[in-house]
């Protein structure tokens, strides 16, 4: 697996399902990684079980509806000798009722958490990546291209991680940083279940669900991206498959054949 010795990634949503999958690749292909959830007892959990593979990894625990912490994490990440490098925005809440029945603060929790904060924490690092290199991933899904009834709001944001992301890499298209977004691509744990209704769930549902971290080598790859290629959109499974074949490794140019949508004039 390519080295991200001696760079820090963040990832939000990391203390299970595919965010804790993307920490721990990125963790074990060198980078420090910052685990960030609001759920403490998983967070810690999830940072003492890859701490003890003598991995480089730490906690920060922040709630993502809280826009002044937000804009703390930013700050912290934009700042110093140690400011991230890749950024994963993989946080995400998916509240499942009708458009009519969705209130103002169901609402408002799921922009807040999926949308707002993804776009506070890129407009946070961007500048410094641009100059310094980076990569931005920002975890969407079929929701962010295809709507879903009972899912209002969660589509909403989804979409807007799309338009976000695409818009940024035009933004910032020749410079040193890449804005993607990535879809899992196979079914995995969804990332809104706990470790303990996960654990409830019989057996047979349970084992039709992916290991999140068999997509991990997906991350690694998109965090090695610097500029090159930005505005896409990529399956990870598909990646994680083109890898494999590959033996050696993507090149950029193969990477991108690999995306599912590629923002014109971006990479």
């Amino acid at each position: 697996m390519p080295s991200l010795n001696g760079r820090h990634a963040v990832v939000t949503g990391a203390s299970r399902g595919l965010g804790l999958g993307a920490a721990a690749a990125l963790a074990r292909a060198g980078a420090r990684v910052t685990l960030v959830a609001e759920v403490a007892d998983e967070l810690e959990a999830a940072t003492s079980r890859l701490a003890a593979e003598g991995l480089l990894v730490q906690a920060r625990g922040v709630d993502l509806a809280d826009r002044p912490s937000v804009h703390a994490l930013g700050q912290w990440m934009a700042a110093g000798d140690d400011a991230a490098d890749i950024l994963v925005n993989n946080a995400a809440v998916l509240p499942i009722t009708s458009m009519t029945t969705t209130d103002d603060a169901v609402w408002d929790h799921v922009l807040a958490v999926n949308l707002s904060a993804t776009f506070l924490l890129m407009r946070a690092v961007a500048a410094r990546l641009a100059m310094h290199g980076g990569s931005v991933i920002n975890v969407s899904s079929r929701a962010g291209v295809q709507g879903f009834a009972d899912e209002t709001a969660y589509c909403a944001a989804k979409f807007g991680v799309e338009g976000l992301t695409r818009a940024a890499a035009l933004e910032f298209c020749g410079s040193r940083v890449s804005f993607n977004t990535v879809t899992p691509g196979a079914r995995i744990k969804p990332t809104g279940v706990t470790a303990a209704e996960y654990d409830a769930w019989p057996e047979a549902r349970r084992a039709a669900l992916r290991d999140p971290e068999a997509l991990g080598p997906a991350f690694v790859r998109l965090a090695q991206a610097q500029g090159s290629p930005t505005g896409c959109r990529f399956d990870a499974w598909r990646v994680c498959q083109g890898l494999a074949a590959s033996g050696s490794g993507l090149t950029d140019d193969e990477l991108l054949a690999l995306a599912e949508t590629v923002e014109r004039g971006a990479p």
